[in-house]
C-alpha cells in the first residue's frame, strides 16, 4: 500500500527499511514551520502491547524523517495494516497523543484489516478541525476498505 498525499507536499522518504522493516510506505512533508511524516507498516500479527508498539515506531519514525526538532515537533499518522487489528482487542484512542510533546506525536492512527477489507481511525482531539492529511488518508484506504470507526 501507497498512499499518494503528493498533492499534500509528502515527498517519499528513502533508506529507512534497515531501522523500521517493517515499514512499507513512509512519507514526509518539512517546512520551515512544519514536519509531518506518514508511516504504513505491515504485520503478520499485532503485539501484545499495542500502544508501547506505537511509541516505539514513532521515535523510529522521527529519527527516519530527520525533522528540525528546534522549530517544531513531528506530527505523525500512523497506518497499521494487519489481520484482526479491527476486533476492538486493540485500544486505538490510547495510541494517539493526548498532550503535544514538542517532540514527536501521533496525531492520527488508523488501524486495516486486510482479511475483513475494514479499518478504524483515531485522531488526537486537534487534528478534528484541522486534520486535511487524516482525511485524505481516510478517503485513500476508503477507496479499498470499509471504515467501521465506532461513533465516540
Amino acid at each position: 500500500m501507497h498512499l499518494s498525499l503528493s498533492e499534500h507536499g509528502f515527498k517519499i522518504v528513502e533508506g529507512y527499511k534497515f531501522k523500521i522493516p517493517e515499514c512499507i510506505c513512509l512519507l514526509k512533508k518539512q517546512t520551515f514551520n512544519m514536519n509531518r511524516a506518514v508511516c504504513v507498516v505491515q504485520l503478520d500479527c499485532a503485539p501484545k502491547d499495542i500502544k508501547a508498539y506505537v511509541k516505539h515506531l514513532r521515535n523510529r519514525v522521527a529519527l527516519q524523517v530527520k525533522f528540525i526538532p528546534f522549530f517544531w515537533g513531528v506530527g505523525q499518522q500512523i497506518i497499521i495494516i494487519c489481520p484482526y487489528i479491527t476486533n476492538g482487542d486493540f485500544p486505538i484512542m490510547e495510541c494517539v497523543a493526548r498532550i503535544d510533546n514538542q517532540w514527536a506525536i501521533v496525531q492520527s492512527i488508523f488501524f486495516v484489516d486486510p482479511n475483513k477489507k475494514e479499518f478504524i481511525a483515531c485522531r488526537t482531539w486537534g487534528q478534528y478541525l484541522t486534520g486535511k492529511y487524516q482525511d485524505a488518508i481516510g478517503v485513500e484506504l476508503e477507496g479499498k476498505y470499509e471504515n467501521v470507526t465506532p461513533d465516540v
